[in-house]
């Protein structure tokens, strides 16, 4: 697409409706994946950054034009789910900009009826069967530093839960509550849904491990993120949490200390999903857990490979017991 046909020309300016919408977000999981989808139209448009963009030139043919013409970060076609996404966004700033009085009523109201693009993909990645799971956490465990201990809590957390990992970087102490058993954990997710999870057994014994050494760092230490920074010399930085890349970069080097074929924490939480599928919880019950609108989306993350539909071939009974035997 030439880039200077993807927005019309007008005489009015707005750089930061992109901005004005993101701000207007109450969930920062939801946030951060619009704040990546908006960027992908700025680099569509021959710009680095979203405040490059004129957005007050939108209309309906260039915003039509975008999402046919988006792209991935290595210029692979994007699935329709991500299309869809990068749509919501560009609706998004179009309402900003019509609430900055930068874009007229009616060309609004024809963005907002732009179609998105129909289709859908099963879901990437694999399943991370239990040796793997415990090959990790034994990597971790094996490493008596403060990273050790909080990258044991931390895997440990994708493993029983299947939070995402801007779900976890997101965790604050005051979200954690304690009983003899249990730890129930409270946490925002997209769309601003709020929800709980309950961490037991393993789980729960390497949350506390990690707390009574994160805890050591200052005897006033009752606030701040559950999972903080560590420098290179081991010192924990408790006023700083832990990002999402920093999540895939401590995944990805317990990974390879364990010798073991890429995965990803969404993959940890697909195996959650197809873990709860083979024990029989019900899928609405999953989708609530995982923070799914949809338990399509949730039947959809079952990464469990032909031994589920082995196992459901014996769900059907044929009544014939044989004549020769």
């Amino acid at each position: 697409m030439d880039n200077t046909q993807a927005l019309t020309t007008a005489g009015t300016t707005d750089y930061q409706a992109a901005s004005a919408y993101l701000a207007s977000l109450k969930s920062t999981v939801g946030r951060r994946a619009m704040a990546v989808a908006l960027r992908k139209v700025a680099r569509l448009l021959g710009h680095t950054d979203i405040n490059d963009v004129n957005w007050a030139t939108l209309n309906a043919a260039s915003v039509d034009a975008l999402i046919s013409n988006i792209r991935g970060e290595h210029g692979q076609t994007l699935a329709p789910a991500s299309v869809a996404l990068v749509l919501a966004g560009l609706r998004g700033v179009a309402r900003a900009a019509w609430r900055r009085g930068t874009l007229d009523t009616e060309t609004y109201e024809r963005i907002r009826d732009v179609k998105g693009k129909s289709g859908s993909r099963g879901i990437a990645g694999r399943d991370v069967d239990a040796g793997e799971r415990a090959s990790l956490i034994q990597v971790c465990a094996a490493d008596n530093s403060p990273a050790g201990y909080r990258d044991t809590a931390l895997i440990a957390m994708l493993i029983a839960t299947g939070m995402r990992r801007a779900e976890v970087a997101s965790l604050q102490l005051a979200d954690v509550v304690f009983t003899d058993d249990s730890a129930k954990v409270t946490l925002i997710g997209k769309g601003d849904k709020q929800r709980t999870a309950y961490i037991r057994n393993g789980a729960l014994k390497a949350l506390r491990d990690w707390l009574a050494v994160r805890g050591a760092a200052t005897a006033h230490d009752t606030a701040g993120a559950l999972f903080c920074a560590i420098n290179k010399a081991g010192v924990m930085q408790i006023e700083h949490g832990v990002s999402t890349t920093a999540i895939h970069l401590i995944l990805q080097k317990r990974v390879a200390e364990a010798g073991l074929a890429s995965l990803s924490a969404h993959d940890l939480r697909r195996t959650y999903v197809g873990e709860m599928l083979d024990a029989g919880a019900d899928v609405s019950t999953i989708a609530a857990i995982v923070g799914h609108a949809s338990v399509a989306t949730t039947a959809r993350y079952d990464r469990r490979g032909e031994r589920a539909k082995e196992a459901a071939a014996g769900f059907i009974s044929v009544p014939y017991t044989g004549r020769l035997t």
